[in-house]
C-alpha cells in the first residue's frame, strides 16, 4: 500500500519562481527576489527550506522528522535544483510515519494554500475541492497499518517503512555488472 498522500496545487495563472516560493519561510531569499507574494500569506503554518523543498519540522519525539513535505514541480515531475518557474507545487505526507493527530496540519496547509493561492487542485489524478477525500484515503492507511498491529507514527511504523525502503535500494547492490575488463578475461 502507497504510505504517502500526494496533493498537488497546480498554479492556473502566474506561475511562481523559486523567490516567490522561498516566501513560504518569512522572508525573502537574498539571490532570488519574489515578484508575486502570494506565498507569504503561507509562512504562519511553520515550513522551513530544506535543501531545494520545504517542510514543516516535528518538535515532537515520535513520528517522522519532516511532518509535511512541499515540493516545486515542472510538468508533474518534483524539481531539485531549479529556479522556476513552476508549474506545481505538491504537499506531501506521509499516514503512516505520522502520527494520525498529524493530519490536521495538512488539513491546515490544504485550506490555507486553496484559499491564498490561485491553483487548482489535484489528488490521485482528479480535481479536488475540498479535503474529504484526502481524509478517507489517510483513514485506509491507517486502518491497513492498525490491522497489521502497527501505529502510525510510532517506532514501529518509522522501522517498517526504512525495511522495505532498504531491501529496494540494497537489490542493486546484489547486482554486479561486468566492466569492459572483466567482460574481455
Amino acid at each position: 500500500m502507497e504510505n504517502d498522500i500526494l496533493i498537488d496545487f497546480r498554479s492556473t495563472r502566474e506561475k511562481p519562481k523559486f523567490g516567490d516560493l522561498f516566501l513560504i519561510v518569512g522572508e525573502e531569499h537574498p539571490k532570488f527576489p519574489p515578484k508575486n507574494r502570494a506565498f507569504e500569506q503561507l509562512a504562519p503554518l511553520g515550513f522551513e527550506q530544506l535543501d531545494d523543498f520545504f517542510g514543516i519540522l516535528n518538535d515532537e519525539e515520535g513520528g517522522d522528522d519532516v511532518i509535511v513535505w512541499l515540493f516545486p514541480m515542472i510538468r508533474d515531475e518534483e524539481v531539485f535544483h531549479n529556479s522556476g518557474p513552476f508549474d506545481a507545487a505538491r504537499l506531501s505526507y506521509s499516514a503512516l510515519r505520522n502520527a494520525p493527530g498529524k493530519l490536521a496540519l495538512l488539513e491546515a496547509c490544504f485550506d490555507k494554500m486553496k484559499a491564498e493561492l490561485d491553483v487548482t487542485v489535484f489528488f490521485e489524478g482528479n480535481t479536488i475541492q475540498s479535503f474529504a477525500p484526502v481524509a478517507e484515503k489517510a483513514a485506509e492507511i491507517i486502518a491497513f497499518w492498525r490491522e497489521k498491529n502497527i501505529e502510525p507514527g510510532s517506532d514501529e511504523s518509522l522501522l517498517q517503512e526504512e525495511e522495505e525502503e532498504d531491501w529496494e535500494e540494497e537489490e542493486g547492490d546484489w547486482e554486479e555488472e561486468e566492466g569492459p575488463e572483466e567482460a574481455k578475461q
